[in-house]
């Protein structure tokens, strides 16, 4: 197939499926009200890939194949520039606001091809399988999402202990044709308008849970898979008061696994305690480096926001200033911690280029969008209360008055009242504060992390030179 057009990815979300949310399945995912805004979004950027003026920059020819930078392995720093340029081309196009925009998900499957030479400690067929699907997801195109999480279970006991095997998902049988896998896996978001799903854990296996170490992928329409969607925040969403949730929601999912047959060829772990634990961060060299872009544009499109309607009020005061000052400041340090992560850049045991990314990096972006939500409340005030909106304007009763008493400073009231309406949902409603939610978890719990960057940063010379100068003569 190639790179997709929108067209086709519309067409290829109606293949039988099972989509349930709030009891009733939905039959239809790509013209549903929860869904149609949103997976026109994405059709309107795999669009672009066929369109003059970006086609260079989000397609690539990869070993006779016209494919997505998303999924090109690069090998040199020029490589890796034009993948960035694809990262910020998809980060545009969805403000920022999807942490699980198609570009991250594929990312992972170049990880995943980075990592086969790894997988084939456990036989050689892992590694081929790896190599093989990455060529698959390339080759076609796929809009993968990942589902890592074990949700509901008594954290007090281990996997194998649980008095219900079912609640965590796990291997059931073998078949000749490969492993029968039952349970339960969650922060599925974005399955419904995916085509497949990375299937891993994010919590280590201990050595007798080998029936619960499995990774590997299954289509969203695999027999005895079903997705269980949390509400659907777009389905009755005004795109005049609610522009982001209209337009972004890419809903969280759980994936409930019925004995669901994996094929043997999409299987890269397979009772491995150890390495389904190392998994994740063995496969997310890319992914990382794809959020840490995407987050860049969430917090330009906070400060821009700010920025606007900063001058729309003439609000220029010292205070708000300050504040303003506070959203260009995040973006500038995050902008650095990308530019550090490509200065030293390596390559990789399988000869790609990748960023060097720190966990430092991450949490520098999760304190960020959480001061940057908190600097937009405090700029901005009652204000993110709306009221008035654009969709006023047209009322023959009270369309005059808005349009009188709701311009401010702007160019026109209906910018402003649009813009008005982007802040509320950057920080007021359901979609914003599940965005700042998935922002600040979705690479586990931040003390967590603080721990790993402790325990993988080599801290030798920030001792080494306090020692230093405890041992100088301090007599001169």
């Amino acid at each position: 197939m190639g790179a997709r057009t929108g067209k086709q990815y519309l067409e290829s979300l109606r293949d039988g499926r099972r989509v349930f949310q709030g009891g009733r399945r939905i039959e239809d995912v790509p013209t549903h009200p929860g869904f149609a805004r949103t997976a026109g979004r994405l059709a309107a950027a795999y669009d672009l890939q066929h369109s003059p003026e970006h086609a260079r920059a989000m397609t690539v020819d990869w070993e006779g194949q016209c494919i997505s930078w998303s999924y090109f392995p690069p090998t040199s720093p020029e490589e890796l520039a034009s993948k960035r340029g694809n990262i910020e081309l998809w980060s545009d196009r969805t403000l920022g606001q999807m942490g699980r925009y198609p570009d991250f998900c594929a990312e992972l499957a170049v990880g995943l091809l980075d990592a086969a030479d790894w997988l084939g400690q456990a036989g050689k067929r892992f590694a081929e399988n790896a190599r093989a699907y990455h060529w698959h997801c390339a080759v076609n195109d796929l809009c993968l999402t990942h589902a890592l999480n074990d949700q509901f279970y008594d954290r007090s006991k281990s996997a194998a202990q649980q008095p219900d095997p079912d609640l965590i998902l796990h291997v059931v049988r073998e078949t000749p044709e490969g492993p029968i896998v039952r349970g339960l896996r969650n922060l599925a978001t974005l399955a419904p308008l995916s085509h497949e799903s990375l299937v891993y854990p994010n919590r280590p296996r201990e050595a007798d849970e080998q029936d619960y170490a499995i990774c590997f992928a299954i289509p969203m329409n695999a027999r005895g898979l079903s997705i269980i969607c949390r509400d659907l925040y777009a389905e009755h969403a005004d795109p005049e008061r609610l522009p982001l949730t209209a337009r972004f929601d890419e809903v969280d999912a759980t994936l409930m696994f019925d004995d669901v047959l994996v094929p043997w060829e999409r299987v890269f772990v397979y009772r491995e305690p150890d390495m389904a634990a190392q998994f994740h961060r063995r496969i997310n060299i890319w992914g990382g480096y794809s959020t840490l872009l995407r987050l860049l544009v969430r917090l330009e499109v906070f400060a821009g926001v700010a920025l606007l309607l900063a001058e729309w009020s003439g609000n220029s005061g010292p205070a708000a200033t300050e504040r303003l000052g506070r959203l260009v400041q995040e973006v500038e340090v995050l902008r650095a911690c990308v530019g550090e992560a490509e200065r030293n850049a390596y390559r990789t045991e399988a000869g790609f280029w990748a960023p060097r990314l720190s966990e430092a990096y991450r949490l520098q972006g999760i304190e960020a969008a959480d001061r940057a939500v908190r600097t937009m409340q405090d700029l901005l005030t009652s204000s993110l209360v709306l009221t008035g909106g654009a969709s006023d304007l047209e009322n023959a009763e009270i369309g005059a008055y808005v349009e009188r008493f709701f311009r401010n400073k702007a160019p026109n009231t209906r910018d402003h009242l649009r813009l008005l309406a982007v802040a509320a949902d950057l920080v007021q409603s359901a979609f914003g504060a599940r965005n700042q939610l998935y922002e600040r978890l979705q690479s586990g719990e931040p003390d967590n992390m603080r721990r790993r960057v402790v325990a993988r940063t080599d801290t030798s010379a920030l001792k080494e030179r306090v020692l230093r100068f405890l041992h100088e003569d301090w007599e001169n």
